[in-house]
């Protein structure tokens, strides 16, 4: 089944009781909550235990999932010391989400370089290796943002995909539309989505034509809307956007 969230970075000033009180009320099925961005929920891999259990009850008293947890943790580093920074980083963050009920955590590739080579590839992929087996035991998949940073494109993807071995590993296409190539190479990892200003035009349908692509192979996660302003959207835009874009899912 295709669910809908938001980031937290289409309300960075709101407190985490409205967060999850206005998801509810505008049909959001889930909050896909952005770490480390100075965001007012205030939750991040340093958010205490009991912080932690408040914000999953708060949560699951509304019926609103909290699906993923956006990270800025970067595996794409030359640097070893830089690389075991961030893998400590994702640990700490998949750790997070297994206590707020999130499946997935997003990681980019990034780590200052221009481009992927074939030896950047070869330590993400031993960097997700890793991760994805510390976090294979409570359930939370780790996640290489692909369509943005230096994950191009399907090349790119497919350069880092064919390298992990782990089981535990997925990836999040970072657009609305998707070709045929891309498709193909990410389908069997395929665990969220993020889509961003486009889908607010009411004119624009690519959820229905990405809904059609993605029910065709049994999809059952998120499209989250990563839509960054600095500032909070105003909530009637967030409402008509939510009944059209899940109006496009159920269409599909």
């Amino acid at each position: 089944m295709i669910k809908l969230s938001f980031m937290t970075f289409v309300c960075p000033n709101w407190e985490i009781e409205k967060i999850a009180k206005f998801a509810k009320q505008a049909s959001y099925d889930g909050v896909e909550i952005r770490v480390d961005a100075g965001h007012k929920h205030n939750v991040s891999s340093q958010t205490p235990s009991d912080r932690r259990k408040y914000v999953k009850k708060l949560f699951d008293d509304e019926g609103v999932d909290i699906p993923c947890v956006a990270t800025s943790v970067q595996f794409g580093s030359a640097d070893l010391a830089k690389r075991k920074e961030n893998i400590a980083s994702a640990k700490a963050n998949l750790d997070l989400a297994g206590d707020l009920g999130a499946k997935v955590v997003r990681i980019f590739a990034g780590g200052g370089i221009p481009k992927l080579t074939d030896e950047s590839a070869s330590y993400i992929a031993e960097a997700f290796d890793e991760v994805g087996e510390y976090a294979k035991s409570f359930g939370v998949c780790p996640m290489l943002e692909c369509g943005h940073d230096i994950i191009v494109g399907a090349d790119e993807a497919e350069n880092v995909i064919k390298r992990v071995k782990t089981s535990n590993f997925g990836v999040l296409w970072n657009h609305s539309v998707m070709d045929e190539r891309t498709f193909n190479v990410m389908r069997p990892r395929l665990r969220h989505f993020h889509v961003h200003d486009e889908v607010l035009d009411p004119k624009n349908d690519n959820i229905l034509h990405l809904s059609k692509l993605m029910k065709s192979i049994g999809y059952d996660g998120y499209y989250s809307l990563e839509i960054i302003k600095n500032e909070d959207l105003p909530e009637e835009l967030l409402i008509e956007t939510a009944k059209r874009l899940k109006g496009y899912i159920m269409q599909a």
